[in-house]
């Protein structure tokens, strides 16, 4: 970080210039909206769009996922912090224009995470991405895009960053998932709604004192990875096609939407932790960060992620150890 060319830059102070500012310009720029803003968290990132929708449109229902973050990692920070109302739709999979379309009551904003993370990285197909972009702006009703794998989704989808920003209204993105940042998320948008954030920051805890060293790694992020997210993706699909051959694994999705997916095992999670803890004592490669629970009794769900890291091995290599892991006892 220190040898990157944004290190020379004064420190911001509060998030006015410096790096920030240098990162806030180009990322506006790559996803083609006029505005952005930098923020040290993602969930304050979302909560502070969501409350300035909220107060612009006179009602706190917002549409969501029930398996989104923002309605299930978050601790329920969107009604209980926010004073939202989520109306959910769908269950296990993105919802549609269909589901949309029955809601009875008003809307300050529909957000779509993209991809579904605990679906299995799922996408909703383009063209009913699509017509939700085009009903809500029918409905003259802001769509918000839950972006923290924007890059990879727009890379799955085989369109650029900036094409899939522009069916939403405003946009989170994080610069420490596929980017390999320190931490950091930015919010796009027009420049009414960005300039209406900086109250919520404020009110959310948000504007820390300076935080150029998350900036600097978001540029390096973007310069290291960005190109190389649909090798990424490619790669993702490559593994998930020569893991469905082995049929102690469930593949989900069975082609990967993006760089990462699932792998449902049999077993308890506690169970598969330690088995997980074991082989990376004995053969130093640690493969699954969790295990979590399916609607499938007796299942467990792990994640695969392909990011820089996976390029020092081949899918040969990581099919190996699977398999290992799976007779491992």
């Amino acid at each position: 970080m220190a040898g990157h060319q944004a290190a020379a830059l004064d420190a911001d102070i509060y998030g006015s210039g410096g790096a920030v500012a240098l990162l806030e310009t180009l990322v506006r720029e790559l996803l083609g909206k006029p505005a952005g803003l930098f923020f040290a968290k993602g969930v304050t990132a979302q909560l502070c769009v969501l409350r300035a929708l909220a107060e612009r449109r006179g009602t706190a229902n917002v549409a969501l996922h029930p398996m989104s973050h923002l309605d299930l990692d978050e601790a329920n920070a969107i009604e209980r912090v926010g004073g939202m109302r989520a109306i959910r739709l769908g269950r296990t999979t993105p919802f549609g224009l269909a589901a949309l379309k029955a809601v009875r009551e008003p809307l300050a904003a529909v957000t779509i995470e993209l991809p579904l993370r605990r679906a299995g990285y799922l996408l909703p197909p383009l063209d009913e991405l699509e017509a939700i972009s085009a009903w809500c702006r029918a409905q003259g009703i802001p769509l918000h895009f839950d972006g923290a794998r924007l890059w990879e989704a727009a890379a799955g989808y085989g369109i650029t960053p900036a094409a899939l920003a522009a069916m939403a209204d405003s946009v989170y993105v994080s610069f420490y998932k596929g980017l390999g940042g320190l931490g950091g998320a930015m919010v796009v948008g027009s420049e009414a709604l960005v300039d209406s954030l900086a109250v919520w920051k404020t009110r959310y805890g948000g504007n820390l004192y300076t935080v150029f060293p998350y900036a600097i790694s978001a540029l390096a992020g973007i310069e290291r990875h960005l190109s190389r997210m649909s090798a990424y993706v490619h790669r993702a699909r490559t593994l998930a096609m020569k893991l469905a051959a082995e049929p102690r694994l469930i593949v989900n999705p069975a082609r990967p939407h993006v760089n990462a997916f699932q792998l449902l095992i049999q077993g308890n999670p506690a169970e598969l932790a330690a088995r997980n803890r074991a082989f990376a004592e004995r053969e130093r490669i640690w493969l699954f960060n969790a295990f979590h629970e399916p609607p499938i009794a007796g299942w467990s769900t792990a994640e695969v992620v392909i990011g820089e890291a996976a390029q020092e091995h081949t899918d040969d290599d990581a099919f190996g150890w699977i398999r290992s892991f799976l007779a491992q006892s």
